[in-house]
């Protein structure tokens, strides 16, 4: 036997090994499945909750991806989400503060306060004694271009000049807010398990969401509805604390159950009432416990220091001697110093942890703090606190979204559908390749039965391909398999007529069978080129459905190639060029 053959020969058994190596989870049994999902969870994580049963033996050497359906196979949720672009427009606002404050010292623009309107995209300046509107609009024109002055109004004797955000520049935030927020979501659900989900945008302001196999939409919700915005506040020590919580309590009493779950508009109604001033706000301390619960209220300055774009990465950590996980915070080097001159120049005062509108923690400062920041989150036992510190640590490595998301539309799709499908595609799959093959075994007599053979390594290897990759598998996506299998039917068929007229030609069987594979394959390569060409364009442009399509398209032409030139040729030199044979049953 040729060292050429026994090369291809090995590379087709290892391919074949290999394909149904990757398979081995998809077909195992629900309980074995189970089991290897848990240890490949598992290994994602840093720190192993507490009394992690040991894996069993076989997950040491099995692959972790599972063979994905999609939602028209398996069911799941399907929901709109919409985004509060408004908000998204006022937290830039907010955001751009800090640099313009920065920017007002460097020029020398001595400035008393500045902070942002509560209900409009504006950006409010009291100036020092003698600073002009032209000095203010100076500092404006520098580095915030978009804004223009509007007038100069009165507050309880205090002037402030108000800036106005330009119609074009918030637009603009309304449209990037949606895709943010839809890259944002799309990231979060990657990382939480749910295998090739549909994202895409529905309208100005929608997000849709497909999550195929999942049932539980509570669940859904929270792997990508918390909007994470991490914000460090100094508590506002000056203010009568106990006041504003008993003015807030009474002002909640007269409020509708919606009206009082609104924090922003408590605190607003307060500065109308004359308890809080411009400037400050009421937060409040939310539980992982009982979410919705909020205690101990404290009054804040309304000016953000840093922001969860200041954190380079976030990541879970046990403190054993409070039995409970926390999420331990890494800053960005500028992130970092913003953090050490803030500790460093507030000791004694406290540093809120405010996350989505909800103090987690507020800690006094006692020195300078150069390093890592760390929130503790609550839980009833072991395994919550561990799950709500790795969600916590997921989102904020996934970034915050720029504004809050509200949950329209919900439909809940059965696998009724999918069962259907699956049956029915499989009873015509399976029908079809019967009939490619006794047709291919009675034309081609035992030349087709060696195709028959690379057709069924060609199946297994485009699935093998699609587990490997993650791809998921929907209807359009068994109709690319059902065209990949004839389109390697096509590349044998091309291949044995050329092995037909090599051998009416006078040709020995080996010199056919090589004249054969040589000369067809360069007319198999360009019609499975074309093919891929066309394949791309439809992944690149496509969404949804036609995605799914293209996916299977494009890997099915390379093990079409592969198994068409490849294996085909091993097979044939196997059978008919060895131990002397000088005839090809063809």
């Amino acid at each position: 036997m040729e060292a050429g053959l026994v090369v291809r020969l090995v590379v087709t058994v290892g391919s074949l090994l290999a394909g149904l190596w990757v398979l081995t989870p998809t077909f195992a049994p629900p309980d074995v499945q189970a089991e290897i999902t848990r240890v490949c969870e598992l290994e994602k994580v840093k720190v192993k909750p507490a009394n992690t049963p040991e894996p069993e033996w076989y997950t040491g050497w099995l692959p972790c991806n599972i063979l994905v359906k999609g939602l028209d196979l398996q069911g799941g949720i399907d929901l709109t989400l919409y985004v509060d672009v408004d908000e998204a427009v006022r937290s830039t606002v907010q955001r751009e503060i800090q640099p313009f404050k920065a920017a007002a010292k460097e020029k020398g623009v001595a400035l008393v306060e500045v902070r942002r309107d509560r209900r409009e995209p504006q950006m409010l300046v009291h100036a020092g004694e003698g600073v002009t509107v032209d000095a203010v609009r100076g500092v404006i024109d520098g580095r915030l271009q978009s804004y223009s002055y509007q007038t100069t109004r009165d507050e309880a004797g205090v002037p402030w000049m108000v800036f106005r955000m330009g119609d074009a520049r918030a637009d603009e935030i309304r449209k990037q807010a949606v895709e943010q927020a839809r890259e944002v979501i799309e990231s979060r659900i990657n990382s939480s398990g749910v295998k090739e989900p549909s994202i895409t945008r529905k309208g100005e302001t929608g997000i849709n969401v497909q999550l195929p196999g999942e049932t539980d939409i509570e669940k859904a919700k929270t792997s990508f509805g918390t909007t994470a915005r991490l914000e460090f506040m100094l508590v506002d020590e000056g203010a009568d604390q106990k006041a504003a919580e008993l003015a807030a309590d009474t002002l909640i009493a007269t409020l509708s159950a919606e009206e009082a779950k609104d924090d922003l508009k408590i605190s607003e109604t307060l500065i109308d009432q004359g308890v809080l001033q411009p400037g400050q706000r009421l937060f409040w301390h939310y539980t992982d416990d009982v979410p919705s619960q909020r205690v101990n209220p404290l009054v804040l300055r309304d000016e953000v220091l840093l922001t969860g774009d200041d954190i380079a990465t976030a990541y879970t950590s046990l403190d054993e001697q409070a039995g409970q996980y926390y999420v331990a915070l890494d800053f960005k080097p500028h992130g970092g110093a913003v953090f050490s001159d803030v500790t460093g120049n507030n000791i004694g005062k406290r540093l809120a942890i405010v996350l989505d509108s909800g103090v987690r923690s507020a800690p006094e400062i006692q020195s300078k703090i150069s390093g890592t920041a760390s929130i503790t989150v609550g839980g009833g036992n072991m395994q919550d606190s561990f799950d709500n510190a790795s969600n916590l640590a997921r989102f904020l490595r996934s970034g915050a979204l720029p504004a809050p998301v509200t949950v329209g539309e919900v439909r809940q799709i059965g696998p009724q559908l999918g069962e259907k499908a699956i049956h029915d595609g499989t009873l015509a799959s399976v029908l079809g390749c019967l009939l490619v093959f006794l047709l291919a075994a009675a034309y081609y007599r035992v030349s087709g039965i060696l195709a028959d053979v690379s057709l069924a390594l060609n199946a297994v290897l485009c699935v093998a391909l699609l587990v490997a990759v993650n791809a998921t598998l929907t209807l359009p996506g068994i109709c690319g398999i059902a065209l990949t299998i004839g389109m390697a039917v096509d590349a044998n068929i091309i291949v044995f007529e050329r092995i037909r007229d090599e051998l009416r030609n006078g040709k020995p069987a080996a010199a056919a069978i090589e004249a054969g594979f040589d000369r067809a394959g360069v007319a198999v390569i360009d019609a499975n080129v074309c093919t891929l060409l066309a394949a791309v364009v439809l992944y690149s442009y496509g969404t949804g459905p036609l995605k799914g399509f293209a996916v299977t398209l494009g890997l099915g032409i390379f093990t079409t190639v592969f198994t068409g030139l490849f294996v085909s040729r091993t097979l044939m030199e196997l059978m008919f060029t060895t131990r002397s044979r000088q005839s090809v049953s063809i």
